[in-house]
């Protein structure tokens, strides 16, 4: 009888369960980048339990912030907003959240004010009626009369481009601007000049950090870009949206009727 090693015995034994676990790394590492991010991006709108909102913002850390139809704000307490703590003010309409986390608000009478460290500080900024903060934490803002300024110097100074008739503004990385006019067009400011996009009766418009483009139409129907404008696609599963945030986790939406929904792109680990 031929002698059989120890090692020979062991490439018996092993070697279809190491073909098998060859088979299933495969396996799941096909799973990993062509089948879950399909998953992960697939996620539909959801609503929540939250009523009476305004506009919303996305802070860096995934948290959302809120303005109320009476004025009031809100900041979540987690990323999925299954709870919210009211913060001390009134008169709030528009809202921003900078990269530090400075919440940047406009009041309904056109006041620019700083949320930090606890507390509201008023600007010296008035008559506006949008703002945004570019990912460099530059601000920008939309005047009541149309007219777009930015800052670089945290508001303390403002200078204007040439710009009239707008009336929403979301700031996007690279240094694009995206601005929704009041009859509803919207342009792309970059290398200092505007371009008209393609779309046309559209409410709001929110920019995310990885430059994913969402709108919101008149009609409170959804629409995205994946490749900066160029196009712009109808997303079906949500109506009866007004206002929008976006980044990278995610989107939020507030509805007509003041109801807040969501869409998360990615697992929320």
């Amino acid at each position: 009888m031929k002698e059989m090693s120890w090692f020979s015995s062991l490439q018996i034994v092993f070697t279809p369960r190491v073909r098998r676990l060859s088979r299933n790394l495969l396996f799941g590492f096909l799973l990993l980048w062509g089948i879950l991010p399909a998953i992960t991006q697939a996620e539909l709108w959801s609503g929540t339990a939250i009523s009476g909102m305004r506009d919303v913002a996305m802070a860096p850390n995934g948290r959302i912030w809120l303005t109320g139809k009476n004025g009031t704000v809100w900041k979540s307490d987690n990323i999925y907003a299954s709870s919210l703590t009211a913060i001390e003010g009134s008169g709030f309409n528009r809202l921003a959240v900078d990269p530090d986390g400075v919440v940047w608000a406009v009041k309904s009478n056109g006041g620019l004010w700083k949320f930090a460290a606890g507390s509201w500080l008023e600007t010296a900024v008035n008559e506006m009626e949008d703002v945004a903060i570019a990912p460099d934490g530059k601000v920008w803002l939309v005047g009541k009369n149309g007219t777009i300024w930015f800052s670089d110097d945290q508001g303390q100074q403002l200078n204007r481009i040439e710009s009239s008739g707008f009336s929403r503004i979301s700031a996007g990385p690279d240094g694009v601007v995206w601005a929704v006019k009041s009859d509803g067009t919207l342009w792309k400011f970059a290398a200092n000049s505007w371009t008209q996009a393609t779309v046309s009766g559209i409410e709001d418009v929110a920019v995310a950090s990885d430059g994913l483009i969402w709108l919101t139409g008149k009609n409170g129907i959804l629409w995205n870009s994946l490749d900066g404008g160029v196009t712009f696609s109808q997303d079906g599963e949500v109506s009866g949206l007004e206002n929008i945030a976006a980044g990278r986790r995610g989107a939020w939406a507030v509805g007509f009727d003041g109801t807040l929904w969501h869409k998360f792109f990615s697992p929320q680990f």
